[in-house]
């Protein structure tokens, strides 16, 4: 009887030791991968991703209602800061608002709350510190950044209204918001301003495409959007020719009346869906044609890569600006900022890249 006890008693010991290593196995497993995440940290990462939505709501009224440009000019006057009665005089804008959205501000980091004694308005004083006037309220600086809030709520509604549908039934939806649309070309405005005009375009072909731009050329710009590229360099080369070819009504219209109000002659915007606008129905050759931010959103970026070379002069330059990324996915993972590359993507750039049956939906980052 004792020998079939010894047995059991082993075969237990071995599988209790078998558990053991298999519960350790895993746990090392968990670790490496990332798998031991709590329930804490996960609610945590929700109440982050809402929390920033939210805080990004209160940036966008700061910029739709002009009220950083409006703290930029009275911390400017006062070096003592500012209140709420102060903000409300400067804007016509209701002091409780005006109270409830200063004080998040300063939670958040972007306005500094005064020492002092009393929760009066008259009592908070507030400051808006000269980095944050920069990049939220000079659109001259290199360092104005908050353009893109203003799209921020359209690609939110996109994602409650359009894009379910989308992921059903592979379909996504162009460029065509007003949001959208402006909030891309006030984007794109500082780097024009700030580097493809004084620093990238003197350095290309060892500053010949500039020397003929002086001269006089022929430019297209391809999915120009609301003209903003075309504008700058029509005023900074008058000798040269320049024509933007877009696909969106609201980048169209954008584009007409801006190159209108600054009385270009130079300046010509086509519709490339209707016959004869677009870049392959021009017999004239173009010697600089520009891509800026445009090829990763295409539907059919080879066949846009076939009319560019066939519309090229003999000796023409075709620059081609684009989002700086890895090659697939696990590369791409490594950037800490490719949560938000890719969001960008389902709610823009890839949807627009889907937006004709059959488009390459190349997207944000390829």
């Amino acid at each position: 009887p004792l020998l079939p006890l010894l047995r059991t008693l082993g075969a237990a010991a071995a599988g209790a030791a078998a558990a053991i290593l298999w519960r350790r196995w895993r746990e090392r497993r968990a670790q490496r991968l990332g798998l031991n995440v709590t329930t804490d940290a996960a609610k945590g990462l929700v109440w982050t991703c809402i929390g920033g939505a939210l805080q990004a709501s209160q940036l966008f009224l700061g910029d739709k209602l002009g009220l950083y440009a409006s703290m930029k000019h009275l911390c400017e006057k006062k070096d003592s800061g500012f209140t709420v009665i102060d903000l409300a005089a400067s804007t016509g804008l209701h002091v409780r608002w005006l109270r409830e959205w200063c004080a998040q501000q300063a939670a958040m980091g972007v306005l500094v709350l005064l020492d002092g004694e009393g929760d009066d308005d008259a009592d908070l004083c507030y400051i808006l510190p000269a980095a944050f006037a920069e990049v939220l309220a000079d659109p001259t600086s290199s360092n104005y950044d908050i353009a893109m809030i203003q799209a921020v709520p359209s690609l939110l509604a996109r994602a409650r209204d359009s894009i379910p549908e989308a992921f059903r039934t592979g379909l996504g939806m162009p460029y065509d918001d007003e949001n959208i649309a402006s909030a891309i070309d006030r984007q794109h405005t500082v780097s024009i301003r700030h580097f493809v005009i004084p620093k990238l375009l003197p350095s290309i072909a060892d500053g010949h495409v500039l020397a003929k731009l002086e001269s006089g050329a022929r430019v297209a710009d391809l999915g120009c959007g609301g003209g903003n590229l075309l504008i700058e360099m029509a005023h900074r080369f008058p000798f040269s020719e320049f024509h933007g070819y877009e696909v969106s009504d609201v980048a169209i219209e954008h584009a007409k009346k801006a190159i209108a109000a600054a009385a270009l002659r130079n300046a010509h915007v086509h519709d490339a869906r209707k016959a004869g606008g677009s870049i392959d129905s021009t017999p004239a050759r173009f010697d600089l044609i520009l891509t800026y931010d445009v090829l990763h959103d295409a539907p059919q970026p080879q066949e846009l890569m076939i009319a560019a070379r066939r519309a090229l002069a003999p000796h023409g330059v075709w620059l081609i600006a684009d989002i700086k990324c890895a090659d697939g996915v696990r590369a791409n993972m490594r950037d800490g900022a490719a949560k938000t590359y890719w969001a960008f993507s389902t709610c823009l750039c890839m949807a627009s890249a889907l937006s004709e049956p059959n488009g390459k939906g190349l997207g944000t980052l390829g």
